[in-house]
């Protein structure tokens, strides 16, 4: 599965405050579909562009907990999003952890 880049993600994830670069992004997902990180994800809707998106709540190297948007079109995964999570959205994130480990 090739991991592709929306074209302006690194400009939306410094926006964001996301402390990755964009390589570092699609490395994240490499380990992720290599079951090398865990994540918690669920699949989306995009009522405007009718996009089947999928979400995944996971932790970085340094453990900055961000959500990561992609739309899967076989074979391929196109990262459109990366954004860090709110503090309700980690105090989530953390319980999903705690349970799953």
């Amino acid at each position: 599965m090739a991991i592709h880049l929306y074209y302006a993600l690194a400009q939306m994830m410094r926006n964001a405050g996301v402390g990755l670069t964009p390589e570092q992004a699609k490395d994240l997902m490499r380990r992720w579909l290599a079951g090398q990180a865990k994540a918690w994800g669920e699949p989306a809707h995009d009522p405007a562009t009718g996009w089947v998106m999928y979400q995944l709540w996971m932790r970085t190297d340094d453990g900055q907990a961000v959500q990561v948007t992609g739309r899967i079109t076989p074979p391929d995964f196109y990262i459109v999003d990366v954004r860090p999570l709110t503090s309700t959205e980690i105090a989530e994130l953390a319980k999903w952890e705690a349970s799953n480990d």
